[in-house]
């Protein structure tokens, strides 16, 4: 009787080394997909109940340990996510920069060459003789092209407001954002 009762001792004994193995190759290949995982999943994984895990403190610590640096890697990808997006927004904002000092340019030149031209048509109006509603409608033409020229640079100007507030605005969020997520700062 005694030898029945060592032969399912060592039965016992076998069948916990294999569920053991088991658990243990179940945690090495959820190891390698980076993923957290809980005893459920793990067990489920494994062909083991999840009694055995709890039975088993060594492999549940195993799986507790193997889920925080799960969710540490997470966070740290996450965190890298964040710098790209705010050196993204940093590249974003000095292209915007770049090209409102372009615009800033370019509107002084056309105002420049708008000046000439406009100076130049008078010229030419003061050498041909003097007709008072072809000056007029010349003046009313040239007075509706700076009108249109102004309302060009209102708009550009508006547009590039808005943009600098959104950029703002953003710029907020993932510093509140980065600031959420590091309390340590």
């Amino acid at each position: 009787m005694a030898e029945h009762g060592e032969r399912l001792t060592a039965l016992r004994r076998l069948d916990s080394q294999n569920k053991t193995g088991q658990v243990l190759a179940a945690l090495r290949a959820a190891a390698d997909t980076g993923q957290p995982l809980t005893i459920a999943s793990l067990a489920r994984r494994a062909g083991v109940s999840r009694r055995f895990l709890y039975d088993h403190p060594e492999l549940r610590a195993e799986a507790e340990r193997h889920s925080a640096q799960a969710a540490d890697h997470q966070a740290g990808l996450i965190d890298a996510s964040a710098r790209v997006t705010t050196a993204s927004l940093r590249a974003d904002l000095a292209n915007a920069k770049a090209t409102n000092h372009r615009l800033n340019a370019d509107l002084t030149g056309l105002r420049r060459r708008l000046g000439q031209s406009l100076g130049r048509d008078a010229l030419a109006d003061l050498d041909s003789t003097i007709d008072p509603a072809r000056d007029h409608a010349r003046t009313a033409e040239l007075e509706q092209s700076l009108f249109d020229a102004e309302e060009q640079l209102t708009l550009r100007t508006e547009e590039l407001d808005a943009a600098r507030q959104i950029n703002r605005e953003l710029t907020a969020r993932l510093n509140r954002k980065h600031d959420h997520h590091d309390p340590g700062r």
